[in-house]
């Protein structure tokens, strides 16, 4: 309550403050605010007393206010008006106070009293007398044309609410008031009015005095005494008829007097009554495009009030302006009275005979607006059962006369028509259906005018179009009469029409038959049709009652929503017909059916389905009619009058095919008869004489095919190649010459008939072939025929149907014996596939049509004709016997499958799904597996519709294994083909194969892997795409259990490899096919490919690649393969199988598998089999170019290669398993496992950690004794590893320098083989680095002199290290060895001298840093610069210039060392190295010239000729000038040493 009254208070504050803005704002201001002031006082009843009294205040100053606008005084006004809900007393005060005796007041006041009064009549009524007092003093006064205007408003709103008080007084709150002293005063007003102010007014006030005149008229018609005054002023109310504003409030004032009127029963006058009467007519009738709709509904509503209170005078008036009035006058006419027959008015019915006689006056009127109107005006009445049984069947047949007038003016108009007058008939044909559509049959009365005479319009053709309604009413009625019987009431219904001529039952049959045939094309009229053949049973023959209730029920049954096929519909019509007839069993009753059906046989177009259907049941009423004489007549008169049945061809065929059924040697006989009558003279020269058209060859063939279709089928076989195939045949053939020779008759109707007639023939010995075993003998001459009409077909256009039915027909004669070889079956097919598959593109067929109704024709041909090729060979496919033979028929189609052109496989693809999609049979051991991968393919290719014609016979090809539910899903599956995206189409296929594999027996998977890698090589990409993944998926599947088949499908798929190595896609699908066959027999594919030669070719490569690329095998399959490789091993040798494994093992190895926990053994095992294979001779691949440079690079990046030290940077850990492993090749029998595993420990002797962490100390005892081994090769690997003790394990040197000295000087003496000498020369180097002097003291003699020895050598790194190791040497020089080395120094002078410039540069540059260890033992220091002078230069010095300075130092230092290089240095004039003999003769030059006198006496100077002139003979032209040189020095100082002596 609180919440309430704050509420309210803020709304009165709002109020307020809205009020105060009234005094400050302008005019639009304050017009907003009136707006939004009546806005609040409509929408809230709490509002506070003063608020209100403050609004009253401010509504009424502005509503007076002369100067303000009239749309704020007028809104004003409406403000105060609406405060009276809230305090009407205080508001009529206001009002009151402002209303004055004897003084005119404003407009608006007298405007809101009249608004109280109709708003608040209970609360005005007691102020009403006072009121009216004081405006009769004021309407004397008013001149200006408002206020007139205003007292009339007044007057019309007081006259109503007082009305209102008068006739409902007991419902106000207060006693009743004198009712006569009201209407005194408004009398007293209405009369000053009338008499004063319509003599003289202008439009305003003359509207305004209309408004008022209904109510204040209507207000004194209760009052007897003032009654004849208000009539009085009747005729000036209808004189006011002038415009169309004006028209309405008159209309409407005349509408209020009226009802008064007739409430108070007021008589009115005959004459004033036909003004009105007139007046209102011409409101509703008139012509003037004015017209306004409100005034037209208004003037019906007076119409309506003078229905109740004249009617007899109103329906006369009506009758005679009918009878002599125009269009409009009737149609408006018509147009009342069904709006007063849908008023339903009591006093109406006592009248319908008259409203019946009215309305057959203007039967005759062919206006289609006066047509139109009585036809709704008939609807009316037939709803609301204003028919009356002797008068009202003229209006129902009215309705059926309308619709075939209408139908017959659109159809076969007499004059030209336009669109207005077309739109006009057909409003009138709807109307008529829609009457006939809404006809309740049932009505009081309508079943005595409607039955039986509604019969008489079933049996015309024009009525054709009523008859669904037609049918529907005389069906509720008969329906309604049989209830009425069952509940033994008297029944209305009675087979009297009076002068109506009713249709016989023959007629009723005839057409209901008829009709009844368009129940297959769902149209009711047919549904209809038949169900009133059983309500008619009755009529048309009592025999008939118990068999239609029985057949027709069974009939209507499926028809409940649905359709039938036509032909099985006329069938089952048929059927009815043929029981009907023999329950009759009347021989005169079927003449007189059959008599009608003639005679109804020009109702019906050609091509009509009743009239087709009319021909059958002629054929068939002849074939139950047992008067044969009647028969044939009838026969031969159909035969030579065939013309005036329609079709002539169609009818003859339709009626003798039919009558066969019964009379089929009547009716060969028959045309056995008529051929040969055509072919007399006689009858010849009638035809060309008359121009009578008769049955032509070509009829005849098609009448004998539908005669051996429709005969009986055991009477059939015995007579149908002489009595119907040779006919046909000599039929055809006589058509096709010419002058006596036989040629291919172009003419396509013969063509069509003569292939549709051995159909035919076909299909009737068909029906009977399981009864009767029959050889058909002109199977193989019809067969030939059919296929010279394939041939003949050209192969760039679809133009004639021939080619389909010539098909058609081939399939039917295939299925009947005897049954062909194989060979002419493939012929067979292969010509019909030739002859559609290799059409152009549709569209381009298409485009050769010329309208569109030829293009959809070529569409059509188009689309029969696949079909009947794929009928054609499913025929020939399911009856093959093995199953060879049916993969021979899909084989005919391999061609086009893998063609170029998108639409010839796709039409290959729509022929196999046509083939498999629903069939129920299948030849035994039928194989799914090559058709499969023959079809799968095509699911991703390059058209939408391909890929789903290829799902539909992948489907198709497990059909008979009975899945329903993988059905279900695969179609599901299959609607996602039509995708685009190449990503959804593969998803799909890779789910139908997963679906599908289940089901494809473990035989057949070659042949569709055959099939699959086929289609791989020789299909576009997106279909090789496909052939991948459906391989992959397959064998992911199945693998399992293709244990059997493994070898073959290995085999298979090695044999495709080369030529799908083409394509880097399909070679990755064969790929990943090995790769998921392994993941199940891993072991049967190892041993597969290892038996492949050596080398492998890159292929099988791959395929080792691929098994170790999958995650899923690739860890068994190094076990797998490790363990060959060891069990390969096991009698120390290396076969070709295990050579193999290792070179799979590196295949599988170089993808980067992590072998990390198998990485010892194999490395062990890899060993193991270089050892073995040491010596023999590898299947090596020659390499190719690019190898080679590949291997070069290699080798370049990696000069020093060393695999154990990199393997032990890498993973120490799992070095020591590989020890762990190759431990026991130390001790092998096998003399080359011990030299592997000895090379291998020898370089592990490099490794500290190795010496920490494994037993290295072992195997350096082992690999000392292997240094006293036979084999030279193993006491290289084994001193080798002696020296690299010293970099691995430093201290174990010292500890075991007795062992190592001597076994490494040991190889010294080595002589045969320079590799274990060189290789000593490295160890002892290595191991003298970590001795003292003291150590190597007792091996120094020996190791200096076997050092020496090496200086010579023809091996490069023999004497490069035996330089390294006599520098080492120097430096270990003792006491006690000094003089010896001294000695051996200048021994080796020579060799230091001369290797300066050795050959290999390295050795040089060791020489030199040896001679620069050794100057210092020979005392001439002078040697050290002129050593560092040339080792300083950027580049080397020439030879013979250090020669010249070296030997002119030492002639002035050491005379005896100059001597040692003189004699030493014979020896090397024979070197086999140029630069050695170069060097020494150049050595030789600097010696003679540096070299005393005394010592030149002493030179061997023959020796020393002799020598020279060797070398000046050299081959080399180097040697050739040092010797010359050396000879010229030599021979000078001859000379000098003889001239001195």
């Amino acid at each position: 309550m609180a919440c309430i009254m704050e509420e309210s208070g803020e709304i009165s504050r709002d109020i307020h403050i809205t009020l105060g803005m009234l005094d400050k704002e302008d005019n639009e201001g304050k017009e907003d605010i009136y707006s939004s002031l009546a806005t609040i006082i409509q929408n809230n009843d709490n509002l506070s007393n003063s608020t209100i009294q403050r609004m009253i205040f401010h509504a009424s100053k502005d509503m007076r206010n002369n100067d303000a606008p009239r749309e704020i005084r007028m809104l004003a006004g409406e403000v105060l008006v609406s405060l009276a809900d809230h305090d009407f007393n205080s508001v009529m005060d206001e009002v009151q106070r402002h209303f004055k005796i004897l003084e005119l007041p404003d407009e608006f006041t007298v405007l809101a009293l009249a608004e109280l009064a109709t708003s608040h009549v209970s609360e005005s009524i007691p102020f009403m007398t006072m009121t009216l007092l004081t405006i009769q003093t004021m309407v004397k006064l008013a001149e200006e044309e408002k206020m007139k205007k205003a007292f009339c408003i007044a007057l019309e709103k007081f006259s109503k609410a007082i009305f209102k008080y008068i006739n409902h007084w007991e419902e106000f709150p207060y006693p009743k008031m004198n009712a006569n002293r009201l209407s005194d005063k408004i009398y007293m007003l209405f009369r000053f009015i009338m008499d004063k102010w319509t003599t003289d007014m202008t439009y305003e006030t003359n509207q305004a005095i209309i408004k008022a005149h209904g109510p204040a008229v209507a207000l004194l018609l209760h009052r007897e005494d003032l009654q004849e005054f208000a009539l009085h002023h009747v005729p000036w109310l209808l004189s006011q008829y002038k415009d169309v504003e004006t028209d309405f409030y008159v209309t409407q004032s005349l509408k209020q007097l009226l009802a008064a009127a007739d409430f108070y029963e007021v008589y009115i006058p005959k004459n004033t009554k036909s003004s009105i009467f007139t007046l209102l007519q011409k409101q509703i009738c008139g012509i003037s495009e004015s017209r306004v709709k409100e005034n037209e509904n208004e003037a019906v509503q007076c119409f309506l009030i003078l229905v109740h209170s004249n009617t007899l005078d109103l329906l006369e008036f009506f009758e005679e302006q009918v009878r002599f009035g125009d269009e409009n006058i009737r149609v408006g006419t018509f147009s009342f009275l069904r709006s007063a027959v849908y008023a339903d008015e009591p006093k109406l019915r006592d009248y319908i005979t008259l409203i019946e006689r009215t309305v057959k006056i203007a039967m005759d009127d062919y206006n289609i607006k006066v047509r139109t109107s009585i036809l709704l005006l008939i609807q009316s009445m037939c709803e609301k059962g204003y028919l009356e049984a002797s008068e009202g069947w003229q209006l129902i047949e009215y309705i059926f006369f309308q619709f075939a007038f209408s139908r017959r003016n659109l159809v076969d108009p007499i004059r030209p028509i336009n669109q207005e007058y077309l739109v006009a008939e057909n409003s009138v044909l709807e109307i008529s259906l829609q009457v006939l559509r809404g006809l309740d049959p049932l009505v009081n009365g309508m079943p005595q005018v409607l039955w039986p005479k509604l019969l008489t319009f079933v049996v015309p053709v024009e009525y054709t179009g009523v008859l669904p309604y037609l049918f529907n009413i005389l069906r509720i009625l008969l329906m309604a009469e049989e209830k009425k019987q069952y509940a033994d009431e008297s029944t209305a219904l009675v087979i009297s029409a009076g002068p109506v001529k009713l249709p016989s039952a023959q007629q009723l049959l005839a057409r209901l038959l008829v009709i009844s045939v368009l129940a297959s094309e769902g149209l009711p009229c047919g549904t209809g049709a038949i169900g009133l053949l059983k309500n008619l049973s009755s009529i048309i023959h009592p025999n008939l009652i118990e068999l239609w209730k029985d057949l027709i029920p069974r009939l209507l049954l499926p028809l409940e929503g649905n359709c039938y096929k036509v032909r099985l519909w006329e069938n089952m019509l048929l059927e009815i017909l043929r029981e009907t007839l023999w329950k009759i069993n009347d021989k005169n009753w079927s003449i007189q059916l059959t008599h009608e059906f003639i005679q109804q046989m020009g109702a019906y177009y050609n091509t009509s389905l009743e009239k087709k259907f009319l021909w059958k049941a002629l054929g068939t009423t002849l074939a139950c009619c047992q008067d044969v004489n009647f028969v044939t007549a009838q026969l031969k008169d159909t035969l030579i009058n065939a013309n005036q049945m329609g079709d002539q061809r169609e009818a003859t065929v339709s009626v003798l095919g039919y009558c066969a059924k019964n009379h089929m040697d009547v009716v060969l006989k028959v045309l056995k008869e008529f051929q040969v009558d055509r072919k007399s003279f006689s009858n010849r020269c009638k035809t060309i004489l008359y121009g009578k058209k008769i049955l032509t060859k070509i009829d005849l063939i098609a009448v004998y095919g539908n005669i051996a279709l429709q005969s009986p089928k055991r009477l059939l076989l015995p007579i149908v190649e002489k009595e119907i195939v040779t006919p046909v045949l000599n039929l055809y053939t006589s058509s096709c010459q010419v002058l006596g020779i036989t040629v291919l008759n172009k003419n396509v109707d013969l063509q069509m008939t003569f292939t549709k007639s051995v159909t035919e023939i076909c299909i009737a010995i068909r029906d009977t072939e399981e009864l009767l075993n029959f050889n058909f003998t002109s199977k193989e001459v019809l067969l030939g025929h059919m296929l010279d009409l394939i041939r003949e077909e050209p192969l760039d256009s679809l133009a004639s149907p021939v080619r389909w039915k010539a098909v058609i027909a081939i399939q039917c004669l295939s299925k009947l014996k005897p049954q062909l070889p194989i060979n002419d079956n493939l012929n067979i097919l292969e010509e019909s596939l030739r002859s559609l598959i290799l059409l152009p593109h549709l569209t381009r067929i298409i485009e050769d049509g010329q309208t569109d109704e030829d293009k959809a024709h070529i569409q059509f041909l188009y689309g029969r004709s696949m079909d009947a090729l794929g009928k054609l060979m499913k025929t020939l496919v399911w009856r093959c016997q093995e199953p060879e033979e049916c993969q021979e028929m899909f084989n005919l189609l391999r061609i086009w499958l893998a063609s170029s052109k998108e639409w010839e496989r796709e039409r290959a693809l729509q022929i196999c799904s046509k083939v498999l999609t629903n069939s129920n049979e299948s030849p035994e051991r039928f194989r799914i597996g090559p058709l499969l991968g023959l079809f799968a393919p095509h699911c991703c290719d390059t058209l939408a519709t391909i890929r789903l014609w290829a799902a539909d016979a992948v489907i198709g090809l497990f059909f008979f294994k009975d899945l329903p539910q993988e059905m279900e899903k695969l179609r599901h599956l299959q609607e996602g083909l039509q995708s685009t995206d190449s990503h959804v189409q593969l998803w799909i296929i890779s789910n139908m194969a997963k679906m599908l594999s289940k089901y494809i027996p473990n035989e057949e998977i070659q042949a569709f892997l055959e099939e699959s890698l086929d289609g791989m090589e020789n299909l576009n990409a997106e279909c090789s795409k496909a052939c991948g993944l459906w391989v992959i998926t397959i064998l992911k599947e199945k693998g399992a259990a293709l244990e059997n088949e493994l070898l073959d499908i290995l085999s298979l798929i090695y044999h495709h490899m080369p030529v799908l190595r083409l394509k880097e896609q399909n070679f990755n699908f064969v790929l990943q096919a090995i790769t998921q066959i392994a993941n199940f027999h891993l072991e049967a594919v190892v041993c597969n490919l290892l038996n492949k030669p050596l080398p492998f070719d890159r292929d099988i490569k791959a395929l080792w690649k691929a098994l170790a690329e999958d995650s899923s095998p690739n860890i068994q399959l190094l076990k797998a393969l490790m363990d060959k490789l060891e069990s390969g091993l096991e009698n120390d040798i290396a076969e070709t199988e295990t050579i193999a494994v290792a070179c799979a093992i590196y295949e599988v190895v170089s993808i980067g598998i992590p072998i990390r926990d198998s990485y010892a053994e194999l490395l062990y095992l890899l060993l193991k089999l270089i050892s073995y294979t040491l010596g023999q001779k590898m299947p090596m691949p020659t390499p190719t170019l690019s190898e080679r440079r590949r291997v070069l690079q290699q080798a370049q990046r990696f000069p020093e290669g060393d695999p154990c030290r990199s393997l032990i940077i890498w993973q120490q850990e799992i070095m020591i398993g590989i020890m762990e492993h190759m431990f026991p090749s130390l001790s092998s029998t096998s003399e080359t496992f011990r030299i592997m595993g000895t090379a291998f420990f020898s370089e592990l002797m490099k490794e500290p950690f190795l010496w920490k962490q494994g037993n290295l100390r072992e195997v350096l005892f082992v690999i000392d004794q292997s240094a006293w081994d036979t084999n030279t090769t193993l006491r290289q690997m084994a001193i080798r590893g002696l020296g690299n003790v010293a970099i691995g394990a430093p201290q174990k040197v010292k500890k075991n320098k007795q062992m190592l000295l001597e076994t490494v000087i040991r190889g010294l003496y080595h002589l045969t083989r320079t590799e274990v000498i060189c290789e000593s020369l490295k160890a002892l180097k290595k191991i003298l680095e970590l001795l003292t002097d003291k150590d190597v003291s007792f091996y120094f003699k020996e190791i200096v002199l076997q050092t020496r020895t090496f200086f010579e050598d023809e091996q490069d790194d023999v004497r490069l290290t035996a330089f390294f190791l006599f520098e080492d040497l120097a430096s270990l020089t003792g006491k006690r060895w000094k003089m010896f080395f001294t000695e051996e120094i200048k021994k080796s002078m020579i060799s230091f001298v001369l290797h300066l410039w050795d050959p290999n540069p390295k050795i040089g540059t060791a020489c030199r840093d040896a001679l620069a260890a050794c100057i210092p033992f020979l005392g001439v220091q002078d040697l050290h610069a002129l050593l560092d002078r040339f080792v300083d230069c950027q580049e080397m010095p020439k030879n013979k210039e250090f020669y010249r300075d070296l030997c002119m130092k030492l002639a002035k230092k050491n005379q005896d060392l100059l001597w040692i290089l003189h004699t030493h240095t014979f020896a090397y004039f024979s070197s086999s190295w140029e630069g050695i003999r170069s060097g020494a003769a150049k050595l030789t030059d600097a010696i003679i010239q540096n070299v005393t006198p005394q010592f030149l006496e002493m030179l061997d100077r023959e020796q020393l000729d002799s020598c020279l002139q060797a070398l000046r003979e050299d081959p080399c032209v180097s040697v050739q000038r040092a010797a010359e040189a050396a000879m010229q020095t030599f021979l000078r100082r001859c000379r000098e040493i003889g001239n001195r002596s």
